[in-house]
């Protein structure tokens, strides 16, 4: 009855074994992962190498970095069309104004790609024949959307709970500067259904629900009404002004002197040069943004350049509206980080 047993607790740990890869190899031989990556139902394998050179321990995590490479451009391969482009048209839904555009690309910028999580290093083998290190990573799919769901629904209660607590009786400005944390959690939220869209086994992103549509709606249109003053304080600043309120206005912004919830003051320099039969036009404006009691919320430099081989009025044009856009990026970045 005893060797039953024994023979029958053997049966079944061979059958473990088998399962899934084993995580020591009992030999220098090469391991079959190595060639042929496991498969299994929910959940992605990849497998990296890397050369040694003196350093193993170095050379491992080189092919623990590729194989992680290898598992994700793997799980891009499963999303049908474009990835990026799908991307983008989800997130560019609505219409929004060039200025809430820019909002969220600056926010976006200061978002690091997240890591996916729950990445196990199942094996590694170093080749010593022929020095190659090699490792192989894998991820439970199911488990990894499961926590992302988790992470974007906390999300979720954050901008809701946020977008309850900020009066819509403040002014438009007040309403934005204290809406600024939930725009910047709905734009991780775009990663992170971003990754979710990635490891899902059926590759769907994570849907928002009316409430949260609501709220972006809510500062789409705060960002509609936000009114803005222009006011050159020199003579090239004067000279700049209609180029600028043209192309703010193309940006989104609407210029009136009446009740302003912001004011631009500037003043700007014109450069002019002409060199090899081109025309070049170099713009630079001092600007400061105050609010409606002429607090300064923000003051910087910026310059633009314009080039034109047609006339020199043209090259200003083009610098004029380079520094608008400018101008544009620079308001858009202080609502991220410097209004408040």
């Amino acid at each position: 009855m005893r060797l039953m047993v024994a023979a029958l607790t053997a049966s079944l740990l061979v059958t473990g074994c088998v399962s899934s890869p084993t995580k020591k190899p009992s030999s220098a031989a090469m391991p079959d992962w190595v060639v042929n990556e496991p498969i299994q139902g929910g959940h992605v394998y990849g497998v990296g190498s890397a050369p040694v050179y003196g350093d193993a321990a170095r050379a491992l995590q080189q092919a623990q970095d590729a194989a992680r490479v290898t598992m994700v451009q793997k799980l891009k391969v499963t999303i049908s069309g474009s990835f990026s482009q799908e991307t983008e048209e989800v997130r560019q839904t609505g219409q929004q104004t060039q200025l809430m555009k820019t909002v969220r690309n600056t926010i976006r910028s200061t978002i690091p790609d997240a890591e996916l999580d729950n990445v196990v290093v199942e094996e590694n083998f170093v080749d010593k024949s022929s020095k190659v290190a090699y490792s192989l990573v894998h991820l439970d799919r199911i488990k990894a959307a499961s926590k992302l769901r988790q992470r974007i629904n906390d999300l979720d209660m954050q901008v809701t709970a946020l977008d309850d607590k900020v009066s819509a009786n403040q002014d438009t400005l007040k309403q934005l500067q204290g809406l600024m944390p939930a725009l910047q959690w709905l734009e991780q939220r775009e990663r992170l259904s971003e990754q979710l869209q990635l490891v899902d086994v059926n590759n769907r992103r994570a849907a928002k629900d009316e409430m949260l549509m609501a709220v972006e709606e809510r500062m789409k249109g705060l960002f509609d009404a936000l009114v803005v003053n222009l006011i050159p304080s020199n003579a090239d600043g004067r000279k700049m002004r209609d180029g600028l309120l043209s192309s703010l206005t193309d940006l989104g912004l609407r210029i009136s002197g009446e009740s302003p919830h912001l004011t631009f003051r500037y003043a700007a320099n014109l450069r002019p040069i002409e060199k090899n039969g081109r025309f070049i036009v170099f713009a630079s404006g001092k600007v400061s943004i105050e609010d409606a009691n002429g607090r300064t919320l923000s003051s910087f430099t910026r310059e633009a350049k314009g080039v034109s081989a047609a006339s020199g009025e043209q090259a200003q044009f083009k610098a004029v509206q380079g520094l608008a856009e400018v101008l544009g990026e620079e308001l858009a970045s202080s609502f991220v980080s410097k209004i408040d």
